[in-house]
């Protein structure tokens, strides 16, 4: 019982500890994102949500900690937000409730579990479902903003497939997660550090919902089945030196930084069916990394053109 009572008491005080730091701003502005803002509130329900979701512990360093990476998101959730806004993209109500349905899971709960779990910590559920909502709309966006840009040669997916016929006898395939970051001018070598430390103490899955700007973060980086032939020459060279649960090095794109996570790996024979299906998996991969491609210079292009003021 004295146990007992001695863990309510320091949860009390790690609750006590973050209405204090935050007392003296609540419901205050904080930052001007076109026409959204960010509000004190906001900022500390995204971050007190993280640390919940991502089984970190309530206390003033990991909350000093993640301030800057819970600020970046808000704002690149407010662009966004303000973005589907504008031109008025509906959500998918249906592919939200199932990404919740999957989040809930996590945790052992239902939806009503995973807002009860919200309530009982005080947090807003309804902000956290607003980001989901927005980020499937944003998806829609960007691809019916880019799908007639997305042009793949057949030839070359015909070639590449000859070439993995001609090259083996059996299919390789990796169960692949990812984590994707944007690879700006300025700072690259410190998020790299601050990325790998926070892989370190929450795990890659966990890290990749809290860091990724690629859509997979939604469902914890992964990107399921792979075949190694559907992949860049440079991806599939890295991923074939690595073993099972090892993290790639940093691979550095056009305007993002990749890290990749094999968390399987299989062969099977070739055959017909599964010539078919690597033959979708070439198509299905090189139309996601274009997407992906539009979707990060969509969003540096609506940043440099929206006023954002942070106080």
């Amino acid at each position: 019982m004295k146990s007992l009572f001695k863990i309510i008491f320091i949860i009390l005080t790690y609750l006590i500890l973050i209405n204090v730091s935050f007392a003296n701003i609540q419901n205050k502005i904080i930052a001007n994102i076109g026409n959204q803002i960010i509000t004190s509130h906001e900022l500390k329900n995204k971050i007190i949500t993280n640390l919940i979701l991502n089984n970190q512990e309530i206390n003033q360093s990991n909350v000093n900690n993640d301030k800057q990476s819970a600020l970046r998101s808000l704002v690149n959730y407010k662009l966004k937000k303000n973005e589907v806004n504008r031109v008025k993209i509906s959500t998918n109500l249906q592919a939200v409730n199932d990404h919740l349905a999957k989040i809930s899971s996590r945790y052992n709960t239902d939806v009503n579990g995973l807002k009860n779990i919200f309530l009982s910590n005080n947090l807003n559920f309804e902000l956290y479902v607003d980001e989901i909502k927005t980020e499937f709309a944003w998806q829609k966006l960007i691809y019916q903003l880019y799908k007639e840009k997305i042009f793949l040669d057949k030839e070359q997916i015909n070639d590449e497939l000859k070439q993995i016929i001609a090259k083996q006898k059996n299919l390789v395939e990796y169960e692949l997660a990812e984590i994707e970051l944007l690879n700006e001018k300025t700072g690259s070598d410190d998020k790299i550090k601050k990325l790998k430390q926070e892989i370190d103490l929450i795990g890659f899955e966990n890290a990749a919902i809290k860091y990724s700007i690629s859509p997979s973060s939604m469902d914890g980086g992964k990107l399921g089945w792979i075949s190694i032939n559907s992949l860049s020459k440079k991806i599939a060279g890295i991923l074939s030196k690595m073993e099972k649960d090892e993290i790639s090095v940093p691979i550095l794109r056009a305007n993002s930084i990749l890290f990749l996570k094999i968390l399987n790996k299989r062969e099977t024979n070739l055959t017909q069916k599964n010539i078919e299906l690597i033959k979708d998996k070439i198509i299905v991969s090189k139309k996601n990394e274009l997407l992906n491609l539009f979707a990060n210079s969509h969003l540096t292009k609506i940043k440099n053109n929206t006023l954002i003021n942070i106080r």
